[in-house]
């Protein structure tokens, strides 16, 4: 293990590069982006190393599979979330939703609904439409400043026979909140009992906050974990999104068999001789890399949601439990429409958010998504923006 000591407030010069989050398309010089899900840190050195050496055989053909990659996941899981995982039942992805994609049309067929926890991450909504699927929503409900499920709702519509999946988004996204074992067990016994099978998403497993514990489904029971698969990246963590590699797990031979037959047909196959070298990277050498970021994004997360729900008028921050993102309730600020809410913080805060209402057209509405995985001046100054621009509204307003 690395004793690398990682300098976050420096962070990376990721403006004139390739980087989507800074694209100036998208993003102007005079604007901050605090957007797409990636952060502005360094990778671990391992990555950087072992991209190197494998840079300088100068070769670069097919590769063929030793299991490495698949120990490598089973490592990290064990060590870190304390799960058993089966590396025979560990496979490749090149992102996380190609994988939810072939889970949804195994376990599935057109015409079927598929559950989503709402708000949540936009290419959830999409993967259900967009392969003849449709969509069923139980909608997180905001009491006290803290999402929690409404699982009167959930019951009930688990129940309807034409509901054949679940998608589990843990730690969740946009929310925060890092579901508990309770509520995860009431899920799983929730769609055991009504033959509902469940996906998890757990690409956001690593980074979780002081107070909170991050449990993975599949260590709730056996039954639950050979009634499920998982969806892993370790893109966030560790900041490799662009390797486009990806794992999902199960614990039932029968499953496996099934995905590997979707991931065929659908030429999922064939990995990234990078993007594997960066993964087993991270997950066999990022231990204390992972440790000092989340200490960092911990730190960061408790001064910027006090400073806005300190100092932002008509701005409240729902205080994450997991994730680097915050979601941000602006209806106090008074917007009729969402594009009003987005011209302002693009125009008037000179910040590039997330829109709500790609989450979910009726549970984001007024709500925007910030990014704080960059240095903690850089999440400031974006917040002193936003404090500065919504001031001169609320004075608008008055006036």
């Amino acid at each position: 293990m690395s004793n690398v000591i990682y300098d976050f407030d420096k962070g990376v010069q990721r403006r004139g590069t390739d980087a989507k989050k800074f694209d100036p398309n998208l993003c102007p010089p005079d604007v901050l982006p605090f957007w797409i899900a990636d952060t502005e840190f360094p990778s671990p050195v391992e990555v950087k190393e072992a991209l190197i050496k494998r840079a300088e055989l100068g070769h670069y053909g097919y590769p063929y599979i030793d299991m490495a990659f698949e120990k490598s996941i089973a490592r990290w899981y064990k060590v870190r979330h304390n799960a058993d995982l089966i590396p025979e039942y560990i496979d490749y992805s090149p992102c996380v939703i190609p994988a939810m994609i072939w889970f949804a049309k195994e376990f599935s067929s057109e015409g079927d609904k598929i559950l989503l926890q709402t708000p949540v991450y936009p290419p959830f909504h999409d993967l259900v439409k967009n392969n003849g699927r449709q969509l069923v929503y139980n909608e997180l409900k905001l009491i006290d400043g803290r999402y929690e499920i409404d699982f009167e709702d959930l019951e009930a519509k688990l129940k309807d026979p034409r509901v054949k999946i679940m998608f589990v988004c843990n730690p969740q996204n946009p929310t925060g909140r890092c579901f508990t074992r309770e509520e995860l067990l009431r899920i799983g016994e929730l769609c055991l009992a009504n033959n509902v099978m469940i996906g998890v998403d757990e690409i956001h497993a690593d980074i979780v906050f002081d107070g909170h514990e991050f449990v993975s489904f599949c260590t709730l029971s056996k039954e639950l974990a050979e009634h499920s698969v998982t969806f892993i990246n370790p893109a966030k963590t560790f900041n490799v999104a662009g390797f486009r590699t990806a794992a999902w797990f199960t614990h039932s031979e029968t499953v496996y068999r099934r995905m590997m037959n979707q991931q065929t047909y659908n030429k999922g196959m064939g990995r990234n001789i990078f993007g594997n070298e960066a993964l087993m990277a991270c997950y066999n050498y990022g231990d204390s890399y992972a440790d000092q970021c989340v200490a960092y994004l911990n730190e960061t997360k408790n001064q910027a949601v006090a400073y806005v729900n300190e100092n932002v008028p008509g701005v409240t921050a729902i205080d994450p439990e997991a994730t680097f993102m915050i979601w941000l309730d602006c209806r106090g600020l008074g917007f009729a429409t969402q594009k009003e809410l987005k011209d302002f913080m693009f125009n008037d805060a000179k910040i590039l958010l997330n829109d709500g209402t790609t989450f979910g057209q009726k549970e984001g509405l007024g709500f925007m998504r910030f990014n704080f995985a960059a240095p903690r001046a850089v999440v400031m100054e974006g917040l002193e923006r936003l404090k500065n621009a919504a001031v001169k509204r609320q004075e608008q307003l008055k006036g």
